[in-house]
């Protein structure tokens, strides 16, 4: 059922994507990622800063409530399957937050989930004389790991 519901999810994932997440989407890789890293900080002008982030328990953390509300499918099936929870070594476990352990449509709700922080970036570290370049910040996003490039420490800081 998550297959077929993951037919009909993914293209609209693709739609609203930000443009540099690459992990789990059709014809994107890790390489690629990687190439879009070396862009940004390969130029003699380019940021000197980068801050590497790893969202701790991404899969296991996402909110259902907000999966709920912004997800668009049949609310009704996907609560049941973010609701469903798990069995681990013949104990079962409730699932209050995250998404299905192991299920296909799973990387399509982290992404939906996780996209929009670029569109943040480029909104709260544009320059004021709309030169967004000055500021030299960039995101590469593979699942939940990132990597943000700025033109100073503090930038970054922020």
């Amino acid at each position: 059922m998550q297959a077929i519901h993951l037919l009909t999810l993914d293209p609209v994932a693709e739609c609203t994507a930000d443009t540099n997440s690459y992990g789990f989407r059709r014809e994107r890789s890790c390489a690629d990622a990687i190439q879009q890293c070396f862009i940004a900080l390969s130029r003699k002008n380019s940021a000197h800063w980068v801050l590497e982030g790893d969202i701790r328990a991404c899969f296991d953390r996402i909110d259902h409530e907000w999966l709920i509300s912004h997800v668009p499918m049949d609310k009704d099936m996907l609560k049941k399957w973010l609701k469903c929870g798990y069995m681990e070594s013949s104990t079962f476990y409730n699932t209050d937050e995250g998404t299905p352990q192991g299920g296909i449509i799973s990387p399509v709700l982290a992404n939906l989930a996780l996209d929009g922080m670029e569109t943040l970036l480029a909104e709260r570290f544009a320059s004021t004389n709309k030169q967004s370049w000055y500021n030299k910040v960039h995101m590469v996003r593979y699942a939940d790991d990132f990597v943000i490039t700025g033109r100073s420490k503090e930038l970054l800081e922020q």
